[in-house]
């Protein structure tokens, strides 16, 4: 699905929104490398293929974060087996996370969930320096949306409705 909308993005410039997508795997090692207990990155091996992501390189039709305004991340909640949408506005330096089960599933789990994506972005965004800006080094801001269609199939198709009511 993110791959489409990275073809349609990047072909269909008619649409005047300038975003790219990542794919699940980028959440995955972004996980990977945060160790919640101490609130560190554990900088290793992996941190070159997610910078290969945000320089545009590493999956087909990714543009470079530098370039782009909004990046849209899909995210798994494994402890909850659900998947959410994250739509980072490079811009504005802030993350809205849609989740389409948010009357069943507490917004701290999404939270918690998202928590590594808060720290390890911007640390990743100031050491590939693909920004024309220094990013802070605080964590992203992120806001839960709540006016979104709600799931009421126990699917996770939403979020592909998600994904493309933001980016058009």
């Amino acid at each position: 699905m993110f791959y489409y909308l990275r073809l349609n993005m990047k072909v269909n410039s008619s649409s005047g929104l300038n975003a790219t997508s990542t794919d699940c795997y980028f959440d995955f090692m972004v996980r990977s490398i945060y160790d919640k207990s101490k609130k560190v990155i554990n900088a290793n091996d992996k941190q070159k293929a997610l910078i290969s992501y945000l320089t545009g390189e590493l999956i087909p039709f990714n543009s470079n974060w530098g370039e782009v305004e909004h990046v849209l991340i899909p995210i798994f909640m494994d402890k909850k087996a659900h998947w959410i949408l994250g739509h980072l506005d490079v811009a504005n330096w802030h993350m809205d996370v849609y989740n389409s089960s948010f009357k069943t599933i507490r917004d701290n789990s999404v939270l918690d969930t998202v928590e590594p994506l808060r720290n390890v972005i911007p640390h990743l965004l100031r050491s590939s320096k693909v920004l024309k800006f220094e990013p802070p080094e605080v964590p992203l801001y992120c806001r839960l949306c709540k006016d979104i269609p709600h799931q009421t199939n126990g699917k996770d198709a939403v979020i592909e409705d998600d994904a493309e009511c933001s980016i058009n």
